[in-house]
């Protein structure tokens, strides 16, 4: 049988092997909306060095490039590296940005350096929940005091989302988006309280999941609009994607 870390980097190399229309940098107006509020909700003013897990080929990466900061990115799938190394050429150079291909959980534990904050976005749902603790202790372990780990969107499957998830690849497929269910497989596991449990039992002196979005836009600039002035009263558990996020005191 087919390993699922495997599959992942087959999935992926696929994906990041083929052009895109859209680079990473060419973000719409909602999008630099919601990642921005996340990082604003995960990095402190002194955060300086930054460590990204599954960064993809870099969207996430744009955003926090264009802080002052020192940004290690990893990613499973060397296609998407490369293509990080060239949209990033000239912040590689500088010595802002430094792209590694690895899974997330063993560079983890084999990087020596200690980070202000690790962060991901849609990347905790890929691991297997059995591996969780070994990905939020290695997290942990590599931050230094008062650091956070956060990772979002990440989809939220509590409650009666459980029952939308499996039909998720309908609209994928209506958006020309690629989609595998043995690669998303793992959102059916994206319980909250089983997340903060997780992040707790890691040791993480403080945990939440917050709301990232709380409905579908469907690159809806209405559904955009509504969602924005829902999200400030609406909890994680209530949302459909979610922020996942630990301090270590």
């Amino acid at each position: 049988m087919q390993d699922f870390k495997d599959i992942q980097k087959k999935f992926y190399n696929k994906h990041f092997g083929r052009a895109h229309k859209q680079s990473s940098s060419e973000v719409s107006e909602n999008t630099e909306y919601f990642m921005n509020r996340f990082l604003a909700s995960v990095l402190k003013p002194d955060s300086r060095k930054i460590l990204e897990i599954g960064c993809g080929d870099g969207r996430l990466t744009s955003f926090l490039s264009k802080k002052e900061m020192r940004i290690t990115a990893v990613d499973i799938s060397q296609k998407a590296i490369e293509k990080m190394k060239n949209q990033f050429a000239k912040e590689i150079q500088q010595e802002k940005i430094f792209p590694r291909c690895s899974d997330a959980i063993e560079y983890l534990k084999n990087v020596d350096e200690k980070y202000d904050a690790i962060v991901g976005s849609g990347i905790i749902h890929h691991i297997p929940k059995e591996d969780w603790n070994d990905l939020f202790q290695a997290a942990r372990e590599k931050l230094a005091p008062g650091g956070i780990f956060a990772c979002g969107p990440e989809p939220n499957a509590g409650g009666l989302y459980r029952l939308c998830w499996p039909f998720a690849r309908l609209f994928y497929k209506f958006f020309g988006m690629d989609f595998d269910w043995e690669v998303e497989k793992g959102t059916l596991d994206m319980i909250p309280k089983k997340l903060k449990y997780s992040l707790e039992k890691a040791g993480f002196n403080h945990s939440e999941i917050s709301p990232f979005q709380v409905i579908p836009h469907f690159h809806s600039k209405i559904l955009a609009y509504i969602d924005k002035k829902m999200i400030k009263y609406v909890s994680g558990r209530f949302s459909l994607y979610i922020i996942i996020k630990g301090e270590k005191i």
